[in-house]
């Protein structure tokens, strides 16, 4: 990256590199919350599962939390990459960023539907992705640079 390319870089783009910065964080952090309560995912598995012993609660409320690192840790390094390559100006980058958001915003409403942990996050993301994904597309200048 050049300081050319980062002062031509419009502030429509600059703002979306921030909000996916900010939704890297929140990729990033999920699962860390996961795992400081898994005690809250095994009750709520006992709650959906009420015939499940109690090692198979355990064992579900670990590959919650291990499946939801990785799914997490693709999506982090999804937003750290591109979001690291957005001041070239590539087109690429534009294009990649707005796939993985639209697929993250997707497979949000599995997370919606399996647990109510993140009730309240889901839509702050998910609006935040929106946004920094017509931030790409909509301004002029945006669309110019990627041009």
């Amino acid at each position: 990256m050049t300081t050319v390319a980062r002062a031509s870089m419009p502030g429509a783009v600059r703002l979306s590199r921030a909000l996916l910065i900010a939704v890297a964080v929140s990729h990033l952090v999920i699962p860390l919350v996961m795992w400081a309560n898994e005690d809250a995912l095994r009750a709520q598995v006992a709650t959906t599962y009420p015939g499940f012993g109690q090692a198979e609660i355990v064992r579900s409320a670990e590959v919650a939390v291990e499946s939801g690192s990785v799914f997490h840790g693709i999506l982090l390094v999804l937003c750290v990459v591109p979001a690291w390559k957005l001041a070239s100006g590539w087109s690429w980058t534009r294009r990649l960023i707005t796939a993985t958001q639209v697929l993250s915003l997707v497979f949000s409403v599995f997370s919606w539907t399996s647990s109510p942990m993140f009730h309240a996050v889901i839509p702050v993301v998910a609006l935040t992705q929106v946004v920094l994904v017509a931030l790409l597309w909509a301004p002029r200048p945006a669309r110019d640079f990627f041009a």
